[in-house]
């Protein structure tokens, strides 16, 4: 089974990164004028990011948010991970997680090394509706990523990481093991 690359972007669901990079050119359903600078064509990008995630969560049953927390969620997390993972504040993470497990789509459980740790696992159901989110936003995708070559797939994932990795440095202070190579996306090395 091939490995897939995610990336995580705009409102911090982990999506597929090929998935997201032909969001850039998908004709817009709203006359808006053509972007000319990259702030412009990034907040376009936004908003189509927002649409998409929003009408596919709606379509199985979820809101924006709980389809992210269900991605991020993927692999075992403390709570604290999923909150600087999803930008929120971990008392709204908490909340979030309360309604996903009410729902029984994931459950908690204590930290084998530190039982004050809560981990959050997700359920076989709440694992089959991330990953149909994951594949829905992929085939909506498809038909435009048909038309590309893996050239141009490659460009623009290392366009978009650069772009991401940017963006977050201005967010976070960068300490020498947490600076991220523009290309690669791996931490450097402290010098």
């Amino acid at each position: 089974m091939m490995a897939r690359t995610y990336m995580t972007v705009a409102r911090i669901c982990v999506i597929p990164s090929h998935a997201l990079l032909s969001l850039l050119t998908m004709p817009s359903r709203h006359a808006t004028p053509e972007p000319r600078t990259v702030a412009q064509a990034l907040g376009r990008l936004r908003v189509a990011l927002d649409d998409t995630y929003t009408r596919t969560s709606r379509a199985l049953g979820l809101t924006a948010q709980q389809a992210e927390l269900l991605c991020a969620a993927m692999r075992p997390a403390a709570i604290g991970d999923l909150a600087d993972l999803l930008r929120c504040d971990r008392s709204n993470v908490s909340r979030l997680v309360d309604r996903a497990a009410s729902r029984g789509l994931l459950h908690r459980r204590g930290e084998e090394a530190d039982g004050r740790v809560t981990v959050i696992e997700l359920t076989a159901e709440g694992q089959r509706l991330a990953e149909r989110f994951i594949k829905t936003l992929e085939s909506q995708l498809q038909p435009l990523l048909a038309g590309w070559s893996g050239k141009r797939q490659h460009a623009a994932i290392e366009t978009l990481t650069t772009l991401a990795d940017a963006l977050e440095d201005t967010t976070a202070p960068a300490t020498p093991a947490t600076r991220r190579h523009a290309t690669s996306g791996r931490a450097l090395a402290a010098p």
